[in-house]
């Protein structure tokens, strides 16, 4: 029956309601103090993007230079343009060489003749043959560093749309702040809830508890 039926309410209170709202104030106090100055950041790095597009499309002067050079010794240039030096020192150590050799043989008595120039010529040959080589295997090592170095040059080309891809992601600061202050306050107003429930009794059991009160008092009367 209709009078027979019960309400009952409930309702939710926050547990430490004044210190979880006051952290969740704190939290809105500190974004709100500091969003002006991320957005004026990411701002000022927005602006260097269009200086770093065009720093890409024409090349630094010094990233450039590098690469050409490296790209010179890889090629043997230089090793197969000769040391414009080489012949001058070649000469220079070849008459050292004469003079040394000339003056051991005379020592020895071994001045003219054949044997005196054969001599002579093996020295001269063994000198100009290794200062050579010593040119040729120093370029060749030149050219391995220039190997070595060609994935980094190459790298350093690139260095603006690094810079531009940086300054894309911390353009997203100010969202990522925003998420985060709101995520925090959320975490802590969503949570640690009581709830405290009132039921109201229907109206066939106040009737029932009346009736049941006046049989106690008319029994205890006729005893």
């Amino acid at each position: 029956m209709g009078l027979s039926s019960s309400k009952t309410k409930s309702s939710s209170a926050p547990v430490y309601s004044a210190q979880i709202e006051g952290a969740a104030g704190n939290i809105n106090s500190a974004y709100s103090a500091q969003a002006p100055k991320i957005s004026a950041i990411t701002d000022q790095l927005g602006g260097l993007v269009p200086g770093l597009v065009e720093q890409y499309q024409q090349g630094d002067p010094g990233v450039k230079a590098a690469q050409g050079y490296n790209t010179d010794v890889l090629s043997g240039k230089y090793l197969s343009g000769g040391n414009p030096y080489l012949q001058q020192q070649v000469d220079t150590t070849n008459a050292s060489v004469r003079n040394g050799a000339a003056a051991s043989l005379g020592t020895r008595g071994l001045t003219g003749g054949s044997a005196f120039s054969d001599i002579i010529s093996r020295n001269l040959a063994q000198n100009e043959s290794t200062l050579r080589y010593n040119d040729y295997n120093n370029e060749r090592t030149r050219m391995g560093q220039a190997a070595s170095a060609a994935p980094g040059l190459s790298a350093a080309g690139y260095l603006p749309l690094t810079a531009i891809q940086d300054i894309l992601q911390a353009q997203q600061a100010p969202v990522q702040s925003a998420v985060g202050a709101g995520s925090g306050i959320g975490g802590l107003l969503g949570q640690y809830t009581n709830t405290t429930q009132k039921s109201s009794p229907s109206l066939g059991a106040i009737l029932a508890q009346i009736a049941g009160n006046a049989a106690q008092a008319y029994a205890g009367g006729a005893g």
